[in-house]
Parts: C-alpha cells; sequence; structure tokens
C-alpha cells in the first residue's frame, strides 16, 4: 500500500478516560503525536448516576465541550449522558443525540474519527473525513444483555470507512464484512529498560483491569493447591454496577489466603519493569466463557520482559500468533502444575519472548494500524474531508 500522509489531527471516541493511560487507544494516541499527528480525546461518558456524587462536573459536562491539553499533542475531554446508550434503543438514540451535539459544539474536525463503542456509532452520522470502528472486545459475548447491540454492529459493517478488530475471532461480529486485523502490542520502552531486581522464588503476579473477567474461583483453588507461592494483583477495579457481587468476592481473597494474595493497587508505568522482573510466572486468569477474542496487552508487557506466561482458555488458544512457550491451561490443577513447571523452565525461553515481542511494539502496530485507518482514499493533512451522511437505521 503506498503510505498516506499522516493525517494532522486523529480523534478518538475512546471507551475510557485518559489516565491511567495504559491501553491500546492510549499506546495508538502516543505514536500519532510521536509522528507529527495531534489527537483529541473524547472520555467514555458519565452517565446520570454521577449526579449523586458529581452533580456539579456532570451537568457542567452536558453544557460545555471544552478539550483541555493533557500531554504534547494530546487534548482530553468529557462528556455526561442521560444513561448509557447500550441500555435499549431510546437510550442509545438520545445519547447519540448528546453525543453528536456535544462533538458540535466542541468543534471537531479531525481528518480521522475513531470510534471504539457500538452504541455511540449513531453519532458518526454526517462526521467529516474518515470514520472508523476499533474493536477491541467481544460485545455481544461480554454484554449478552445489552440490547440492540446485533444492529449496532450490522449497522458499523455497513457504514464504517473500515473496522480494525484486536482478533480475528470478532470478525465474526461483523456480518458482510472483512475486517483488517490488528492486534495489540509491546510497550517498547519495557524491551530497553534494564533489570534491577532480582526474581523471586514462587511468585505470580497479575497486571491489568480487575473486572468481573478476573477468575477469583480459580485464583483461589491455585492458591490453596499451591500453599508455598504468592500472588499480587496490580491494576484498577473496573467492576460493573451488576457485578457488584463479583467485585467484594475478589476483595475477600486476601484475607481468605491469608496475606498470600494481595492486590496493590493500580500500579504506574515507570514501576512495571521492576514488577515484571521479580515474578516468577505471569497470569492472565481469566474466566474462558468472557475472555474469547482477546488481544491481551498484559501478555505483550509480560513477554516483553521474558516472564513465563500462564493463561485461562480462551485468550491464546485461538491465535495464530500466540507468544512463545506461553501455556494455555483449563482448571486450577493445570494452571497449579504450568506455574510450577515455568519456575524450572530452560533459560532460552524468556530470550525467546523478547523477541517475540521485540518484533511486535507499538511502533510496528501503529504502522498497520494506520494503513487500516486510511484506507486507499487520501485523507487531507490540513483541514477534513467533506462530510459524507451516513444513514442511520
Amino acid at each position: 500500500m503506498t503510505p498516506q500522509p499522516l493525517p494532522a489531527r486523529v480523534g478518538f471516541l475512546a471507551k475510557d478516560p485518559w489516565n491511567p493511560a495504559i491501553r491500546r487507544e492510549h499506546m495508538i494516541a502516543r505514536e500519532l503525536v510521536r509522528r507529527g499527528s495531534e489527537v483529541d480525546f473524547v472520555q467514555a461518558p458519565a452517565d446520570v448516576r454521577r449526579v449523586r456524587t458529581d452533580p456539579a462536573n456532570w451537568g457542567r459536562h452536558l453544557r460545555r465541550a471544552r478539550f483541555e491539553p493533557v500531554a504534547p499533542g494530546v487534548r482530553v475531554t468529557e462528556r455526561s449522558t442521560l444513561q448509557p446508550g447500550l441500555r435499549n434503543g431510546l437510550a442509545e438514540r438520545a445519547d447519540a443525540g448528546l453525543l453528536r451535539s456535544f462533538l458540535r459544539r466542541s468543534g471537531w474536525d479531525p481528518a480521522l474519527s475513531v470510534f471504539m463503542l457500538p452504541w455511540e456509532w449513531r453519532a458518526a452520522r454526517g462526521l467529516g473525513g474518515r470514520v472508523v470502528f476499533d474493536c477491541t472486545d467481544d460485545w455481544a459475548r461480554l454484554l449478552p444483555q445489552a440490547r440492540g447491540l446485533g444492529d449496532q454492529l450490522r449497522r458499523i459493517a455497513d457504514e464504517a470507512d473500515e473496522v480494525v478488530v484486536v482478533n480475528q475471532v470478532l470478525a465474526d461480529l461483523f456480518p458482510g464484512r472483512t475486517p483488517v486485523v490488528v492486534p495489540n502490542g509491546a510497550d517498547e520502552t519495557l524491551l530497553t529498560a534494564p533489570q534491577t531486581v532480582e526474581r523471586r522464588a514462587r511468585h505470580a503476579v497479575y497486571v491489568g483491569s480487575i473486572s468481573d473477567r478476573f477468575d477469583v474461583d480459580l485464583v483461589r483453588a491455585v492458591l490453596t493447591a499451591l500453599p508455598d507461592w504468592t500472588l499480587t494483583v496490580h491494576g484498577q477495579l473496573v467492576f460493573p454496577l451488576r457485578a457488584q457481587a463479583a467485585r467484594e468476592r475478589f476483595l475477600a481473597l486476601e484475607q481468605d489466603l491469608g496475606g498470600r494474595f494481595r492486590h496493590a493497587g493500580l500500579l504506574p508505568r515507570e514501576r512495571l519493569a521492576d514488577v515484571l522482573d521479580a515474578a516468577t510466572v505471569a497470569l492472565v486468569p481469566d474466566v474462558a466463557s468472557i475472555a474469547l477474542g482477546q488481544s491481551s496487552m498484559k501478555t505483550y508487557d509480560y513477554c516483553a520482559r521474558g516472564v513465563p506466561v500462564v493463561a485461562t482458555a480462551g485468550h491464546l488458544e485461538h491465535s495464530s500468533d500466540a507468544p512463545p512457550h506461553a501455556t494455555v491451561v483449563r482448571g486450577a490443577a493445570e494452571m497449579a502444575a504450568a506455574m510450577v513447571a515455568a519456575a524450572d523452565e530452560p533459560v532460552g525461553h524468556a530470550k525467546e519472548r523478547i523477541d517475540w515481542a521485540a518484533e511486535r511494539t507499538w511502533d510496528r502496530r501503529t504502522d498497520a494500524w494506520l494503513d487500516a485507518a486510511l484506507g486507499d482514499r487520501p485523507v487531507p493533512v490540513t483541514g477534513v474531508a467533506p462530510s459524507r451522511s451516513r444513514p442511520v437505521r
């Protein structure tokens, strides 16, 4: 493909806040800025439940649409909505109307707009430039209760200038469409950071967001089977309201396991290399039934430091590009056995994982992502392309 001019401005309708800046959209945004683009970043909306905790701020988001600089080349804004658009058709239409109004008042004009939540897609109608959907989750599997999701995904398949998915499994979400697969990538800073700590014996680590996808029962059973092992979990709690029981069960692990399990909270990226270097093994203990279709960023982080990876089914078993010597397990007995085996793996395995990650950095992934997002349609490096009206069903 002939390289396209880099767009002067790229806008992300994100599914997460800017802080902590640890997710796919943050990494791509940073790469784009490094290459000379500017980025506008609309954070995931706060809904009406925020009235209970922050009424003044919530109301101000409905009226204001101002971007604030948060880093060189990056402007961030936040909006509010009445209720999440995934609730039902009425909520989706209302939220899309609020989002369209918000974008209009903000002066939204990037040459490339990137949507990440299916229920926000209606707001793409009439935007100028190219409009792309970047799919990072199996939404149908994660949100079986979401009404109208099938129609939303079909609309994206029909209308998007391009659909990008992180895993080939997700292509089936978009009937009649052949999405471009661009997996997640490795952080180059992890590949170059010096090793300053010693690896601990019989110590497992998990680094990533913690939600109802985290298999509490599996972790409890594994640590019960391995009484001389410890596990430290680093990450932000992002349990949805419907999963508060799962949140409480997760928090109970620390007390129930006598201190061998610890939730250490959000980990600054500058400490990540040391945390991984100190681990015997790194885990991806997700509920297999809702892990299908992932391209786990934590796996790339683990491999960039050479740490053995043990993951539940779903993350790696359907990947055509799984990291070397990663172990896919089904159940606590297999995970416990894999952890013990990883402690005595051949020395060369660590280097093979590091080499694998080095071939899959965010710099390389952003090349592929841009090729897909820009396609074969010229994108102006200044200003915006003419607006194209997209039908809304």
